[in-house]
């Protein structure tokens, strides 16, 4: 029995610590400031979770502006770590990285990746998850979430972050949580008042692979390019948070490590028979 439990356990340790076997992350851009500004409970540890996936590290909360609005009385007891600067910063040790908008409220500093654009697109690829809260636009050295240019009249929301193309609401509790929002955890936010200051067209960013987990209300955003559809809150990438579901390399591995103790043990019982 020692030998079948030594092959069970080194099958379950290529199996499940390969680190060749890890998918990429993925890339979420979140237009609400449900999570910094508001601060709202019933969305932020879902948020927090959907960014941990099920990894057991903390979520690295990354904040350019100077100050971090520590949020991890209402991240429902996912870890996080509070920096301004990713100089020294080993991001191998997070989960995932939550880019906070500088004052919490109402849009991302484009220039915070500036410099680390290697390293973050080498966390990505290792799977680490990355959400970039009041996303308005724009690329990052290195790392692509939607071209090196802001996107005109593709993004919208609070006084037209977009660089003055077109106008959005200022503030909606219009938004409505996807079939696939739902499936990766999150659910109806209650009212915050402004639930989300920023929207993405859905026409543009759906070219580029991102899916919708918190849809806005079609009438919300009026775009410009005329279709009137819009999200919160979109992803690609990586496994989309979800958790705990083996890879198909993974179940190859599994298969060929229990079909070896499957086999062994049938040889033990035939020699004993024949004993």
């Amino acid at each position: 029995m020692s030998v079948i439990k030594s092959v069970v356990a080194v099958t379950l340790a290529i199996t499940f610590a390969s680190p060749a076997l890890a998918s990429a992350g993925f890339v979420a851009l979140e237009g609400s400031d449900a999570t910094s500004f508001h601060r709202d409970a019933s969305y932020t540890p879902q948020l927090f979770k959907y960014l941990q996936g099920s990894s057991s590290k903390s979520v690295l909360v990354f904040n350019s502006g100077g100050s971090v609005s520590d949020l991890s009385a209402i991240t429902g007891g996912v870890a996080t770590t509070n920096v301004t600067s990713l100089a020294g910063v080993t991001l191998s040790n997070y989960s995932a990285i939550y880019l906070q908008t500088p004052g919490n409220c109402c849009s991302a500093d484009v220039n915070a990746l500036n410099g680390y654009g290697s390293s973050v697109n080498a966390f990505i690829a290792a799977g680490g998850n990355i959400s970039i809260g009041n996303y308005i636009g724009g690329g990052y050295d290195g790392v692509v979430v939607g071209g090196s240019a802001t996107p005109a009249g593709m993004i919208q929301g609070y006084m037209a972050m977009n660089g003055g193309v077109g106008f959005g609401s200022s503030c909606t509790d219009g938004e409505v949580v996807t079939a696939l929002g739902t499936a990766k955890g999150f659910s109806q936010p209650p009212v915050d008042g402004c639930w989300s200051h920023q929207g993405y067209s859905n026409s543009y960013w759906g070219a580029l692979g991102y899916v919708n987990l918190i849809s806005s209300s079609p009438t919300e955003f009026g775009y410009a390019d005329g279709t009137g559809n819009g999200s919160s809150f979109l992803a690609r990438g990586g496994t989309l948070g979800s958790s705990g579901t083996p890879e198909p390399e993974t179940w190859a591995l599994m298969l060929v490590g229990f079909s070896f103790v499957g086999a062994t043990l049938r040889r033990r019982v035939a020699t004993s028979v024949a004993a």
